[in-house]
């Protein structure tokens, strides 16, 4: 089955919405596990504070780094 190549625009646009879709479940992730964790080390309001910005940090690196390689990939199989 061959395919024809598609348009380089919404390849981009595709791929910078599936990472921001992988980044949000990291940050879910991220965040559950990290306020168990946290909890047990600070008290309540600091723990809160420090596994929202953990998970915050670590879901915009995992969707800039998913959206580069996704990106990266939908450019390279054009070619």
């Amino acid at each position: 089955m061959t395919t024809s190549a598609g348009d380089a625009r919404a390849d981009r646009a595709a791929a910078r919405a599936t990472g921001i879709g992988i980044g949000l479940l990291a940050f879910m992730i991220v965040w559950l596990v990290g306020a168990r964790v946290t909890e047990r080390i600070w008290d309540p309001p600091s723990s809160a504070l420090v596994a929202l910005v953990v998970s915050v940090v670590v879901g915009i690196v995992v969707a800039l780094v998913a959206a580069h390689r996704l990106a990266v990939r939908q450019l390279s199989e054009t070619k």
